[in-house]
């Protein structure tokens, strides 16, 4: 059975253009600071990423598969993939946000025609970067125990409080916040959704070291005042956030049929391994390295195929259940997986971080800290749950194919 994706002449032709663009667009020797780590990134690669993704916009491949009325392409899933793949061949600097994977779905699935054309454009056009607020400290994988008030004031909402784990390295513009407008309302029927502007007086944006890295922040509310016409779906959302963060959560969880490239940390270590000699001869060389290796290689064939069943099913507009959470959870199981076999290998060569001595010019070690992490999205218990949840649900008569929720 032949399960690698296949291109017609016109994509084919399509990739062409792509990789003429980009050839145009990128300087030579453009390349991230420190490969996989975000949080090296200086603040004029990031410039260059930004203006980057708004030349993105332009021309419609930030959004590929969004109507072009809303600053999208207008082009197909196949031609999304294209793009993606191409852009996948060049380490960039990292520019990148979820608002545009998130944030809009659940905008335009929630928010009043006004919101739609204030909000939605501007993120699929690469003019804003968006960061999702959803984790507090006491609220995480249980969403549904966020605490952060947003209490009514005249025209405005007012927010006192903190969300952490939020962004990257750099800044962004737009916030997509949950918070609690109806703290006497029952569970899952509490919580508002708005996009607040991060410049707002009172918001405090501050580091948060990982032993990951990521440039991950907390972000502090004092008195924020949000205007009410911020609220997704403004008087009619209210008390309605859970719902529009399911949105932004199935998506999350892998029903956007994403299709993620192999992780190009696995044949970049396969050819180190079979580049460099150790006692004289290849790394490679060594029978129980080949066999962790064929079991990496597959394995992560495995992910990219779950990957692609669920591009398939997004493509032809089927409903999602438990596939989602499955690519999910192989993702979140994979990587510290992958740290372990690397460790088997490499040795303590792996927690080299020194671009001239590490191994891939530090990108395993960069890798043997950002593997472990395993909570955005997520942890895999929570996927686990929500599978177990789907597949029982399916076998009832009345529930089967229902596509109910699991969060």
């Amino acid at each position: 059975m032949d399960f690698e994706q296949h291109y017609t002449a016109e994509q084919e032709a399509f990739r062409e253009e792509v990789r003429a663009w980009l050839d145009a667009m990128i300087p030579p020797g453009l390349e991230a600071a420190t490969p996989f780590d975000v949080q090296r990134q200086s603040e004029q690669q990031f410039l260059w990423g930004k203006e980057f993704r708004r030349k993105l916009g332009e021309k419609g491949w930030l959004a590929p598969t969004w109507p072009s009325s809303f600053g999208g392409g207008g082009l197909t899933v196949a031609d999304k993939v294209v793009i993606e793949e191409e852009l996948a061949k060049h380490n960039l600097p990292f520019c990148g946000d979820l608002g545009i994977s998130l944030a809009a779905p659940a905008l335009m699935a929630w928010g009043t025609d006004e919101q739609k054309q204030r909000f939605v454009p501007p993120m699929l056009k690469g003019e804003v970067i968006t960061w999702q607020l959803f984790t507090e400290p006491e609220a995480g994988s249980d969403l549904a125990s966020l605490r952060l008030p947003a209490v009514p004031d005249g025209d405005d909402y007012v927010l006192n409080g903190q969300k952490i784990f939020v962004g990257h390295t750099w800044y962004a513009e737009w916030l997509y916040v949950l918070a609690v407008t109806e703290p006497e309302g029952s569970r899952h029927n509490n919580i508002s959704a708005f996009i607040v502007p991060s410049d707002l007086p009172g918001i405090t944006i501050a580091p948060l070291p990982l032993i990951g890295g990521m440039g991950k922040k907390t972000v502090y509310f004092e008195n924020v005042r949000v205007p009410k016409a911020n609220l997704i779906g403004e008087a009619n959302g209210r008390g309605k956030g859970w719902w529009v963060a399911q949105t932004t959560l199935e998506l999350e969880h892998g029903a956007d049929g994403r299709v993620l490239p192999r992780e190009p940390l696995v044949d970049e270590l396969i050819d180190y391994c079979k580049t460099t000699k150790r006692f004289g001869r290849a790394i490679s060389a060594e029978p129980a390295v080949q066999d962790t290796l064929a079991e990496i290689h597959i394995r992560s064939h495995v992910g990219r195929l779950l990957g692609w069943r669920n591009h398939w099913m997004s493509a032809e507009g089927q409903r999602f259940k438990h596939e989602g959470s499955q690519f999910a959870l192989w993702l979140r199981t994979f990587n510290p997986w992958l740290v372990e076999r690397t460790q088997e290998i490499l040795g303590p060569y792996a927690a080299i971080d020194d671009e001239q001595w590490g191994p891939l010019r530090g990108a395993i070690e960069n890798h043997q800290r950002q593997g472990i992490i395993t909570h955005p999205g997520g942890t895999p218990e929570i996927h686990r749950v929500i599978m177990a949840r789907h597949l029982s649900l399916s076998r009832t008569p009345q529930a089967a194919g229902s596509g109910t929720g699991g969060h």
